[in-house]
């Protein structure tokens, strides 16, 4: 049997075995067939990406769950819980710390009642006691409401060292919450690449596959198939 004739046999073959979808065009004396694809590798695109992209905004990896990515799914729910724990973890250690530098402001300097704000306690950590804060406002001509008139906010500190400590506990809890802020900066990126890498994997999956293209010229019994591979 001709190598062309052995050639369409194949063809003919694969066609009744595998799924395909063939184009046959005459030119002249040359028949050129379609592209025949053999082993389409593309995903199955029944479920929405969309919804997908969306679970991952919610929870990252549930996307990649819902796509049957089970491996990345777990990746990325790990690093989101990870997160999660670090977030909460840093921030409680912050405010206890912070917690303990005004405990020891109190019982070191004298304080008897803080008034509410964060600045009062930067006031404490600035200032050796309460005069010499009011005389720094009266000095840069400040309105008397900003100076601390009462004997109960009024504190002193007996050398720098303890201000200092104070001070060092303070930076600290301060250090702790930077932590904890790069862990919920952690927490978006995880969100944003969890969702980007489903719309890349989409794309990808939509251009990928395995096809053969053969090409068969009866007239001087040639005949070449040609594999060709899309990523």
């Amino acid at each position: 049997m001709a190598r062309g004739a052995w050639a369409v046999v194949l063809i003919l073959f694969a066609a009744s075995v595998f799924p395909v979808a063939a184009q046959v065009v005459v030119e002249d004396d040359e028949i050129v067939t379609g592209e025949v694809n053999l082993f389409d590798v593309r995903v199955d695109n029944t479920r929405s990406v969309a919804a997908a992209m969306g679970l991952s905004v919610v929870m990252p990896g549930m996307g990649h769950y819902y796509i049957d990515k089970p491996v990345s799914a777990f990746a990325y729910i790990s690093v989101d819980v990870a997160s999660i724990f670090g977030a909460i973890a840093f921030s409680a250690l912050a405010d206890q710390r912070e917690n303990g530098a005004r405990s020891f402001a109190a019982a070191a300097a004298g304080i008897e009642k803080a008034p509410p704000g964060e600045a009062y306690w930067r006031h404490v950590g600035a200032y050796m006691d309460a005069a010499e804060y009011n005389e720094a406002v009266e000095l840069s001509r400040g309105s008397a409401d900003n100076q601390y008139r009462t004997p109960e906010s009024w504190w002193r500190w007996a050398d720098e060292s303890q201000k200092d400590g104070y001070n060092d506990m303070r930076q600290k809890a301060r250090n702790l919450r930077v932590a904890s802020s790069f862990f919920v900066g952690a927490l978006v990126a995880n969100r944003i690449v969890s969702v980007v890498d489903l719309r890349v994997f989409h794309r990808r999956s939509l251009s990928s596959g395995v096809r053969f293209e053969p090409a068969l010229a009866p007239g001087n019994g040639g005949a070449s198939l040609t594999l060709r591979a899309d990523f």
